[in-house]
């Protein structure tokens, strides 16, 4: 997972909210990730459910841009957040032994 949030190409739309290694990516940091990355998910799964919809409304291209926004937030909350923050928790372990140390 950490090789893959590493890559700058999976950042670039939104490279400028790529946090510090060392540093947790939190709800609000995800939050923003959310804002940038959730519509876009939503938009993909209206896109292959509109052959198959009945009635194209407003209200539901709303509801399928929200719908991609939480499926984002939770899905990478528990996956590459998950492993990000515990890199990170890794990380400031190490930076602290060597600052003891030194």
């Amino acid at each position: 997972m950490n090789a893959l949030t590493d890559m700058d190409w999976g950042w670039w739309p939104v490279g400028f909210l790529r946090h510090p290694k060392n540093k947790d990516i939190d709800n609000r940091v995800l939050l923003k990730l959310t804002f940038f990355c959730g519509p876009t998910l939503g938009l993909a799964v209206f896109l292959l459910r509109l052959a198959r919809m009945e009635k194209l409304s407003p209200g539901g291209v709303a509801a399928h841009l929200l719908f991609g926004c939480v499926l984002f937030f939770v899905f990478y909350k528990f996956t590459f957040a998950f492993f990000w923050n515990r890199r990170a928790r890794r990380l400031r372990a190490d930076e602290s032994r060597e600052q003891t140390a030194a």
